[in-house]
């Protein structure tokens, strides 16, 4: 497949950037999208484990939300950085666990298919545990939307 544009096929959404013990990822709405990655990039060797998980809310405002139990598609590159960028498959999961005491610096992505959501719910986001805050967390949202064109709609309103 030849995209002539990869900004008019593909949506990236800046969800969270900062302290990894205080994770507020932005809800994202896959009404538009087809598939989506939540890629997180962690940075910081202060060993404090931190806990992702998949989470799953009828709306952006994530009022009514429940953990997603169905496991996704799941890559690591468990030593990110400027010389790695092998991402490996792990075991299919809806959660994972960042171990700073393994290695320091991470990249996690989620492979979200709509189709896994229960009725009603059309939303997706993760929600944390642990972390430590001298350590740092980036999350962006990759998405590949239902139409293409010069503005993509937006994944974080509903």
């Amino acid at each position: 497949m030849m995209l002539s544009s990869v900004s008019e096929q593909v949506k990236v959404s800046l969800l969270y950037q900062g302290a990894a013990n205080a994770v507020a990822c932005d809800v994202v709405s896959f009404k538009n999208f087809h598939h989506g990655a939540f890629v997180v990039m962690h940075s910081g060797s202060s060993d404090t484990d931190l806990v992702l998980s998949l989470y799953e809310a009828t709306t952006v405002a994530a009022g009514t939300n429940q953990a997603i139990t169905t496991a996704v598609p799941l890559y690591v590159d468990a030593d990110m950085g400027t010389s790695s960028d092998t991402l490996v498959r792990q075991a299919d999961a809806y959660t994972y666990t960042i171990d700073t005491g393994v290695s320091a610096n991470q990249m996690v992505v989620f492979e979200v298919d709509p189709s896994i959501l229960s009725d009603g719910y059309d939303c997706v986001y993760l929600s944390d545990s642990g972390g430590n805050a001298s350590n740092t967390v980036t999350i962006l949202f990759v998405g590949a939307p239902r139409y293409s064109g010069a503005t993509l709609p937006t994944a974080i309103t509903d």
